[in-house]
């Protein structure tokens, strides 16, 4: 676990550290599953990739005492929810309740409401420390 620079507290209502591990098991698994799933993408690769990338930097800049990067991980997990949900109702309809596209990106969405609850909570946090 980092240090908090001296002065600086860490909220009660801090819940960066979930986000965080949210963003980096969605980013693990999107890159884990891009070779398989590739094929059934309606973006282009770089897309893709540049989300995994996006993911990764929103965890690492990830902080408890940074409002902007609690704003951040809200829209981050609010995107990323959109984009899974609607893959997977996509997934659903297209191809089956059965399907490994449809699992995925259900399960993706499942981790993003994950992290918009929590990140919503933590910026809940950050208006009620000051």
């Amino acid at each position: 676990m980092s240090e908090i620079p001296a002065g600086q507290q860490k909220s009660l209502h801090y819940y960066g550290d979930i986000v965080r591990d949210c963003f980096l098991v969605a980013a693990l698994l999107m890159l884990i599953g891009l070779p398989w799933f590739v094929k059934y993408l309606t973006v282009p690769l770089p897309f893709s990739l540049l989300s995994i990338a996006v993911l990764a930097l929103a965890a690492g800049l990830t902080n408890p005492v940074l409002y902007w990067s609690a704003i951040v991980n809200v829209v981050v997990s609010v995107a990323g929810f959109f984009v899974f949900e609607a893959g997977a109702v996509q997934a659903y309809v297209h191809y089956s309740p059965e399907s490994k596209f449809f699992a995925a990106n259900q399960l993706l969405a499942v981790i993003f409401v994950l992290a918009l609850y929590y990140s919503v909570k933590t910026l809940r946090g950050f208006f009620l420390n000051r």
